[in-house]
């Protein structure tokens, strides 16, 4: 059964998961899916909604090299938290769901790179410790891969864990996906309430 986003109370947070030069470089329209990711970044901030970066780390990716940073035109700003990862799943070894708890978060809003591997690892890791999660259809990418002879394009990729996502089920939690355009008039719509306040 397909489930609807109910609202379960919690805040919302905007979770940006390893948007890195050497991550991103050869993804899926990385270039159209970054400056996606970054407009959703500038709309959460001025609804006032947190943004939680996601950085991963390891030997092919050491801290400080050229790859390893965050790509500019989503980087965050003075104040928002980094959290460094060495695992597929954001959650293993790392101070995410501190971070989330300290917030009092009940919501993520994911995007990022890469689609079959961080992404659907958090994802599904979110729902099990009972976060609702939308991921952003268009504002995440991946590579090509090859298994077993048969080559799964990018684009295939990001479809298969697009189709996936609303229909990951787990106790008390919900998984639904949205349009980047869709989670912008969200944010647009709590600034303007902010503004009125």
């Amino acid at each position: 059964m397909q489930q609807q986003l109910q609202e379960r109370g919690g805040k919302t947070v905007l979770l940006v998961i390893d948007v890195q030069n050497a991550v991103v470089e050869d993804g899926f329209d990385s270039l159209a899916v970054v400056e996606r990711i970054g407009k959703v970044v500038d709309a959460a901030r001025a609804a006032g909604t947190p943004v939680i970066y996601v950085q991963h780390q390891d030997e092919w990716m050491t801290p400080g090299t050229e790859g390893w940073h965050i790509r500019p035109e989503v980087a965050p700003v003075v104040g928002e938290p980094i959290v460094a990862k060495r695992y597929p799943d954001s959650f293993v070894e790392t101070t995410l769901d501190e971070t989330l708890s300290a917030l009092g978060v009940g919501h993520l809003i994911v995007a990022g790179a890469q689609s079959d591997a961080c992404i659907r690892a958090t994802s599904h890791r979110a729902l099990c410790e009972g976060y609702d999660v939308t991921l952003l259809s268009d504002a995440h990418t991946t590579s090509e891969r090859e298994f077993n002879g048969v080559t799964i394009t990018a684009e295939q990729n990001v479809a298969q864990v697009n189709a996936a996502a609303p229909w990951i089920l787990y106790p008390n939690t919900t998984s639904s996906l949205a349009t980047s355009d869709e989670v912008i008039a969200t944010f647009n719509h709590a600034e303007a309430a902010l503004q009125l306040s």
